[in-house]
């Protein structure tokens, strides 16, 4: 039985279900709530979580960072809880909500920790919603999105563009920053990782028994101890095998039955 395993056992009853929906409920809700407020700026920097706001008594914020919607256009906001609620739910049906609930509980984690660089910094949620799109392009890389509602294209290009641009980007910005997309991406390796190692020996052992079969293909079967054919330089011929276990192909059978004769 794996620690996950085990895990759910003991601690399974502390599961949240539906916590896609919990979580894009509370991004709406924050979201109407700043729209509507002269104060927009408060409203969202009330629920930001830094460590020295954290230390000073405003516990809530370890949960409420995770509430905070993207900023963009409502439109696109729209669009993006869609596509996470989709994602989210697919996880969740996949593993079950304990697995779900700890995939995302350890990206939070991992980024709450990583504000420890930088106690002063607030600590986003961007970086936690892309682990899930990696989960599950990982787990359904062949289903399709339409950019733009109108271009299908497949989510694991999508991932692979995204990973390609964090990478860049992890390289550009500063210490507070890679510690944050680490740490809310080290989800991903914790339960991708055995998978994926698992299934590059997989394909490492296919390809050494591919090379191996055409190395044997491409080998003789019979050779032809007087004259050196074989049935791959000459497969219009036959081959016989004396009782010393010697192969003779047919054109030298001819000589030597005439021969004998």
């Amino acid at each position: 039985m794996s620690l996950l395993d085990k895990l759910e056992r003991k601690l399974g009853f502390l599961a949240f279900n539906n916590l896609t929906l919990y979580l894009i409920i509370g991004q709406v809700a924050m979201f109407g709530l700043s729209s509507l407020s002269p104060n927009r700026i408060g409203v969202l920097s009330s629920l930001v979580f830094t460590w020295d706001r954290f230390l000073s008594g405003e516990f809530w914020r370890i949960a409420t960072f995770m509430l905070i919607p993207g900023q963009s256009h409502w439109i696109w906001l729209v669009f993006a809880w869609m596509v996470f609620y989709m994602m989210g739910t697919f996880l969740e049906s996949h593993w079950g909500a304990f697995r779900y609930n700890l995939f995302v509980l350890t990206a939070a984690v991992g980024a709450l920790l990583a504000g420890l660089v930088a106690p002063y910094y607030p600590v986003s949620n961007f970086y936690i919603g892309l682990s899930i799109t990696f989960g599950f392009a990982y787990l359904n890389p062949n289903y399709e999105l339409r950019i733009y509602f109108i271009l299908p294209v497949k989510v694991k290009w999508i991932a692979v563009f995204i990973a390609a641009v964090t990478l860049a980007r992890f390289f550009q910005v500063g210490l507070f920053e890679k510690a944050l997309i680490a740490g809310s991406l080290i989800n991903f390796p914790i339960f991708f990782g055995r998978d994926i190692i698992s299934s590059l020996r997989s394909k490492k052992k296919l390809r050494s028994l591919k090379v191996e079969k055409e190395k044997f293909a491409a080998e003789p079967f019979h050779t032809c101890t007087l004259c050196g054919a074989t049935d791959i330089s000459h497969p219009e011929r036959e081959f016989r095998y004396n009782r010393e276990g010697e192969a003779v192909c047919s054109d030298c059978v001819k000589p030597v039955t005439d021969e004998d004769t």
